[in-house]
């Protein structure tokens, strides 16, 4: 995922960015006209013949940049319409923003050409989060004292660093205080936006929303992650949730729950989001619509911490 994130004291703008290693592919693209085109389909889908008009130009010529801006995959079809007996192809711009870089900068990467953004992919998760809703945000943790009905103690609350550390990156600078304890919420504070870290049993607040969730807990014995959606059951110490839902409290705001079956489970869908948004993004497997999804957490260097996920769902 490449995007540019322009950052200032009032507000952020987190741009798809397409990265280049060689300034005659940047020429190729800031050509004025094509230039023109791109900057007009970032803000909306449109033909061909719709940009001439603006341009002032025969469609001809328009249709000759189109295609050299679609080869190049920073624009694609959006959708067609039937217009007067013809169909008009609407196009939308894939990046927002053209970055050159130098080569030594990305020794032994991946070629920078070939990278597509994935970032409007990632929108549907962090918009809520980052957007100037998002200034609205609460990140609430377990109280690490014993409370609520199961009388347990959080262990989980460290890893939300992990998570404002991300999110801070594509927040405007601010000096707000922006995780709180579920014994500190009240009414009022849960309609906000909210990132719910652990599950029902250390987090009063996920406890309330458990039963909202497409992917829930079994609180019967044994702590346990139940699919709705496929049927499945997960029981693994390094399984967790992530789960994006309207508040049911305000539906107007939107929740995310990160949560596991253990401290291992909630440190694994704190990673799963992090480092993996665009997964997440795409929606469970059997339901695309849902943003739902179940991670086990993976400890690839052998150092006794979870380090990436594994998508089970």
């Amino acid at each position: 995922m490449s995007y540019l994130v322009v950052k200032g004291r009032d507000q952020v703008q987190v741009l798809p960015v397409r990265v280049y290693s060689e300034p005659r592919s940047v020429r190729l693209i800031v050509q004025p006209m094509r230039w023109k085109i791109l900057q007009e389909l970032a803000q909306n889908a449109l033909c061909a013949r719709d940009l001439a008009r603006r341009f002032n130009t025969s469609e001809q010529v328009v249709s000759h940049h189109m295609r050299r801006l679609e080869r190049s995959r920073l624009i694609r079809l959006e959708r067609t319409e039937r217009r007067r007996g013809a169909v008009a192809r609407y196009y939308t711009s894939n990046v927002k923003a053209i970055s050159l870089v130098p080569d030594y900068s990305r020794k032994g990467a991946r070629s920078l050409e070939a990278e597509a953004p994935s970032l409007e992919r990632c929108s549907v998760v962090l918009d809520p989060f980052t957007s100037e809703r998002g200034r609205n945000l609460t990140i609430v943790v377990g109280s690490p004292i014993e409370h609520g009905e199961h009388r347990a103690r959080a262990r989980d609350g460290h890893y939300a660093a992990n998570l404002a550390l991300f999110l801070g990156s594509l927040l405007p600078f601010t000096r707000q205080f922006v995780v709180r304890l579920d014994t500190e919420m009240n009414e009022q504070s849960t309609q906000q936006n909210l990132i719910v870290v652990g599950g029902p049993r250390v987090n009063t607040v996920a406890a309330r929303l458990n039963s909202q969730l497409p992917i829930r807990f079994g609180l019967d014995g044994t702590s346990n992650i139940v699919s709705t959606i496929s049927g499945k059951t997960y029981n693994g110490d390094e399984e967790g949730l992530i789960s994006l839902i309207d508040n049911p409290l305000n539906d107007k705001s939107k929740v995310l729950v990160l949560a596991g079956n253990t401290h291992l489970g909630t440190a694994a869908s704190v990673t799963g989001f992090v480092r993996h948004t665009e997964n997440v993004a795409e929606g469970n497997s059997s339901a695309k619509n849902k943003i739902a999804r179940v991670v086990k957490g993976l400890d690839l260097d052998s150092d006794g911490l979870i380090d990436d996920v594994e998508f089970l769902e």
